[in-house]
């Protein structure tokens, strides 16, 4: 193993290391003009539905929580997940495309990094466990040979590895959005473990109605109808809670310390004869 080895699995789109990696001859330079022009094309219109759609609902559900002093209501919630389940998707949808399709296979074009399945069908996916096997597939091949073997090797059971699997990623992903946001909640957390009973839902479906695309409705709409959009609304509120709450109630003390100690100058100004004109 050289220095060199070690610099390009740190620049190569994948999170195993291996002592040789495929390789392709060439550069294709079309390939990487076409990848180019896909991923920024991409994160256009990501910054589009942002900008226009998410940005101006999560910017009304703040004034909501400043006017009703951070309290929200359930259809005010629901009427929320309605505005944003389809850009929320839109955006998903572009991100995984923009990153997983363009990005990665643009990166392994100028390395000529010859394994380029960073991804397969999982958009037909007949249960859960199937999506998360096929939408992510380095850091699928990352946690099978870090956390799935290792749990199998000291004693667990298949399903014991997959929980702690599961468990290990529903940690990561909490930690890659508290961290940003500055603070530690644990919606992520939930929502990743939360899909454990949709697995085995789902299934049990399989296994009855082998060939159905019940299981497949049930991700869609798991995913984009409630996943996504209530992910947005749930940060947004306690983003808004840890970082601004404080502040109005902060300011409203004030202003209520302020009102008690003003002194009626106008009021001792009559009892002294004074002109209300002066």
């Amino acid at each position: 193993v050289t220095l060199r080895d070690i610099y390009y699995f740190w620049l190569a789109p994948t999170l195993t290391y291996q002592i040789a990696f495929p390789r392709t001859p060439v550069v294709r330079w079309m390939r990487v003009i076409t990848l180019t022009l896909h991923l920024f094309l991409s994160a256009t219109l990501i910054s589009f539905f942002a900008a226009q759609v998410v940005a101006p609902n999560l910017d009304s559900l703040v004034r909501e929580l400043e006017s009703n002093r951070g309290e929200v209501r359930t259809h005010v919630i629901g009427d929320y997940l309605l505005k944003l389940s389809i850009p929320s998707t839109y955006i998903w949808l572009l991100g995984f495309y923009g990153f997983f399709h363009c990005f990665l296979n643009l990166t392994a074009e100028l390395l000529r990094f010859g394994d380029r399945v960073f991804y397969k069908d999982w958009w037909n996916a007949s249960e859960v466990s199937a999506y998360w096997r096929l939408w992510n597939m380095p850091v699928h091949y990352w946690l099978v040979r870090h956390v799935y073997f290792p749990s199998v090797r000291v004693g667990f059971s298949k399903k014991g590895a997959t929980f702690v699997v599961f468990f290990f990623s529903a940690i990561l992903h909490e930690v890659l959005i508290s961290v940003p946001c500055h603070m530690i909640r644990v919606h992520s957390f939930l929502a990743m473990m939360g899909q454990i009973p949709l697995i085995f839902l789902t299934k049990l479906i399989d296994r009855q109605y082998p060939g159905s695309s019940i299981g497949n409705i049930i991700f869609w709409i798991s995913f984009c109808f409630v996943g996504q959009p209530m992910a947005m609304l749930l940060y947004t509120i306690d983003y808004w809670e840890t970082h601004h709450h404080d502040e109005l109630i902060a300011q409203e003390l004030e202003a209520a310390n302020a009102s008690k100690l003003k002194i009626p100058f106008a009021a001792i100004g009559r009892v002294f004869g004074a002109s209300s004109e002066l």
